[in-house]
Parts: structure tokens; C-alpha cells; sequence
């Protein structure tokens, strides 16, 4: 089967052993941790930030609480502003400037006023009480993104609309340091309960094991698998992006902070077993994101 674009979120429940990172995890959450809302990776909704999320023995999707993942927001057609594109996330430089980054396959051959991004919701076909439209300045894709190999698939926007400090709408972190093989992340985004059926309107989220990359080449090619992306899912499938939510995240949480590790990119099918997704790996394309973002 040809590449399918990881658009939206298959939500099949499937079941895993817990790993030695779920038990640190246990133990961590167990203690206080100290919230910080004026930082990057924080979900302050959340009595410990979120953590207690990826101790959980079932590996599925689940409905995340609402306005739980400030950092998160659906792009959006300017011309049809009231459909979801793709997923993304917010992150803030040194001097306080926003920045959007998706996938360069969702903004292909794109104008910054041609995009627009609903922030700070949970519902993806309302505003509601906590968000807000924003609109951007500035596109760079990356330029060596590849359409046939989703090779370099990083797109930043500059964010032009002053963003409120509030519990709602926050900026993600972004990684120090690699992902190791094991490492649970969590993948949100407003996606369907299976292949090719209706999208759910609220926020859902997965948790999910990182492959390594030699496992990742043996699914897929030692050639289709590059430097610049990084896997993630169960062994028996079931669990996965899929199509429609392109552009969102892979987080991670490290040091009490949440981070964005990976963005979702490109697989074959929907959740299928042996078939893990692929995401544009954040620490590899870090050096060019701060180029973008001035840091």
C-alpha cells in the first residue's frame, strides 16, 4: 500500500505490559511536582502536570481532558476556516515571540495568509469560552522537505496575534536531549475511531511506545526510514495516527516538562500491526528550528 498521511487519530484500545519508563513514571507521579504556567511543557489543568497519563497498563485513546494540552492547536484553510487541516503546536523563543510548527506536507506550496489556527480549545468545531484564532506573518518549510519521502517534514509559521497568558493557551518545550527506545509519549489530536470513518469534534489522546529506529527500518525499509524520523506505536497495532491529523504531536515528558519530540508525518494504512507511525524527529531538526525562531 502507498504512504498514507498521518491525519487523524485511530483510537482502538489495545493492551501492553507496563515498561521499566511506565514504573519510574509510577514513582515519579507519586511525588509533588511543581508546576510552572509561565514555562514551556506545563499542563497546569492538571495536578501533576499530566504525568499519572502515561502510567496507564491499557495503551489506547482516550477523550483528554479538556483545554488539558495548552500547546496544541488545529490549523486551518483561511478560505474555509471552519474545517480542521491539521494539528499543531505553539513554541515561544528567548524574546517572547510565538512560532507554530506542523508538518511541511500540510502547508505545501503555502502562503502564511492563506492558514489560520484555532488555539485553546477542546472542541474542534467551536471556539467556546477559552480560545482564539491566530493568524501568522511568516512560513518557512524546510528546504530539503521531500513530497515523495516526507523526508524534512517541519513547517514554522511566526505567530502575528498577541497570544493572552492564561491556563489555556501555553507554548510546548522543545528537546534537549534524544528519545530512547521504550520511552512512552502521548500523541493528541482531533482524530477518527477508524480508518476513513467520522472525526470525533473533542481533543483525544494515545499513549504510545517509541521504536527504535532499526525496528522502524525493518518495517519499512532501511531507505524510507531517515535520520530525521522517529516511530512510535504497539507491536500488535491497533493504536495510531491516521488520516487527518497531520502536523501534531509527540510529546515526552522529561524533567517535569512536557516536550515536543516528534511530528506526526506519514505511515502505511491506520494502525496496523507491525506498522508503527513516523514522525518528524524534533532533536534532529532542532538546529534548523532555532534558526527560524531566532534563538
Amino acid at each position: 500500500m502507498r504512504v498514507v498521511l498521518l491525519t487523524t487519530l485511530v483510537w482502538a484500545l489495545a493492551y501492553a505490559k507496563p515498561s521499566s519508563y511506565a514504573r519510574q513514571l509510577l514513582d515519579l507521579a507519586r511525588k509533588p511536582t511543581q508546576i510552572d504556567a509561565s514555562g514551556c511543557g506545563q499542563r497546569p489543568l492538571l495536578a501533576d502536570n499530566g504525568a499519572s497519563e502515561l502510567q496507564s497498563r491499557i495503551v489506547g485513546g482516550v477523550e483528554a481532558r479538556a483545554n488539558s494540552w495548552p500547546g496544541i492547536c488545529s490549523l486551518r484553510s483561511s478560505t474555509f476556516p471552519t474545517s480542521h487541516m491539521c494539528g499543531g503546536n505553539l513554541v515561544k523563543n528567548l524574546a517572547g515571540q510565538y512560532y507554530f510548527i506542523t508538518a511541511a506536507h500540510c502547508v505545501e506550496n503555502g502562503r502564511p495568509n492563506r492558514f489560520l489556527a484555532y488555539c485553546g480549545i477542546h472542541d474542534r468545531t467551536t471556539l467556546g469560552a477559552n480560545g482564539i484564532t491566530i493568524y501568522f506573518s511568516t512560513l518557512v518549510s524546510h528546504g530539503s522537505y521531500s513530497s515523495s519521502t516526507y523526508d524534512y517534514d517541519i513547517a514554522v509559521f511566526r505567530v502575528s496575534t498577541v497570544l493572552p497568558t492564561n491556563n489555556y493557551i501555553a507554548p510546548v518545550c522543545l528537546p534537549n536531549e534524544d528519545w530512547y527506545e521504550g520511552e512512552l509519549a502521548i500523541v493528541a489530536g482531533w482524530g477518527t475511531t477508524s480508518s476513513g470513518g467520522s472525526s470525533p469534534t473533542r481533543l483525544r489522546q494515545v499513549t504510545k511506545p517509541i521504536k527504535s529506529r532499526r525496528t522502524c527500518q525493518d518495517r519499512y525499509g532501511a531507505s524510507a526510514i531517515t535520520l530525521r524520523m522517529v516511530c512510535a506505536g504497539v507491536t500488535e497495532g491497533g493504536i495510531d495516527s491516521c488520516q487527518g491529523d497531520s502536523g501534531g504531536p509527540l510529546y515526552t515528558y522529561r524533567k517535569n516538562r512536557w516536550t515536543l519530540t516528534g511530528i506526526v508525518s506519514w505511515g502505511y494504512g491506520c494502525a496496523q500491526a507491525y506498522r508503527p507511525g513516523v514522525y518528524a524527529d524534533v532533536i534532529e531538526l532542532k538546529s534548523w528550528i532555532n534558526q527560524q525562531i531566532n534563538v
